[in-house]
């Protein structure tokens, strides 16, 4: 029987790479959100997903027996409006103050990062929307002052008079933008060890050579994105790895506590109950390449 995984549209993700090669043979569903791809799991529709940990967190809370086995890629979100591009990310987000940002659904990673960051520097109206495709269309209407998501929404934004207002990985250093995340009984399944090895690949291939795998994405999105776009959306935000050391599970805690400050969550989850590492420290026994980066964002896209 094969592997049911689900996967979004981010096009950073090892999936595109794997799908276009044929290299994994699982049955690849599309989902439009992490929280629905954790309804999913919940309607035994997928074995495994690329997912944002933020709503894999609340699914474990609430028993779904899931875990993330490997990583993939940190610090993916973005803000991005009609203003200027700072270094420091106070100076950015003041920005701001008494305007309206457009963000993913609630319990997402860039939902919990933005209420973190209105917390801390100042006061803002969010706006959740469960398609990231309907905050571009009000940030082009007006509607929303700016915008908040994943590199893809802030270059398509930037088409439209947005601009970077700091380097994504000023926000919430090392957060887990997402990982691979299974259903337990899975982790004894020889297929997933097949699985890692392909992924950790195809992360390497992004991170060495962006030229090559934003040709490849751009075959796999069909021209829904021009491969100069594919090309910025992979260096806005450059850290790539299968990995998942100790800078990424604590990161992954640290948003879990302030998930339970938001409501989000009622209880403390232990590493144990997030992360199983035994077979991504088979792939990936040397240290973390995340932050060993070849090409560097652009504030100014």
């Amino acid at each position: 029987m094969k592997i049911r995984i689900g996967f979004l549209s981010t096009s950073y993700h090892t999936s595109h790479i794997l799908m276009e090669f044929g290299v994994f043979k699982g049955e690849w569903l599309l989902y439009g959100s992490g929280p629905e791809i954790i309804r999913a799991f919940e309607e035994k529709k997928i074995d495994m997903a690329y997912i944002g940990l933020p709503p894999a967190l609340g699914g474990i809370e609430r028993g779904l027996d899931i875990v993330c086995i490997a990583g993939g890629h940190v610090e993916g979100t973005v803000i991005a409006g009609r203003g200027r591009s700072y270094d420091e990310i106070e100076d950015a987000v003041k920005q701001l103050e008494g305007k309206r940002v457009g963000v993913p659904s609630k319990g997402s990673i860039h939902d919990v990062i933005l209420r973190e960051i209105r917390r801390k520097i100042c006061d803002f109206d969010i706006v959740n929307y469960n398609w990231a495709d309907l905050i571009l269309e009000d940030f082009i209407e007006g509607e929303i002052d700016a915008i908040c998501g994943t590199p893809n929404l802030a270059i398509l934004a930037s088409k439209f008079g947005a601009r970077i207002f700091v380097h994504p990985s000023k926000l919430f250093p090392f957060n887990p933008s997402y990982g691979i995340v299974v259903k337990r009984e899975l982790v004894e399944d020889d297929r997933m060890m097949d699985f890692l090895i392909k992924h950790e690949w195809a992360c390497n291939l992004i991170k060495h050579s962006p030229d090559v795998s934003s040709d490849i994405i751009f075959r796999a999105y069909n021209g829904l994105l021009s491969k100069r776009d594919i090309e910025k959306i992979l260096v806005l935000s450059p850290k790539y790895c299968a990995s998942l050391p100790s800078e990424y599970v604590n990161s992954t805690l640290l948003l879990a506590d302030i998930m339970r400050d938001l409501g989000y969550l009622e209880s403390k989850l232990s590493e144990e109950e997030i992360f199983y590492r035994d077979l991504i420290e088979i792939v990936h026994p040397f240290p973390h390449h995340y932050s060993l980066c070849y090409y560097g964002g652009d504030n100014n896209i």
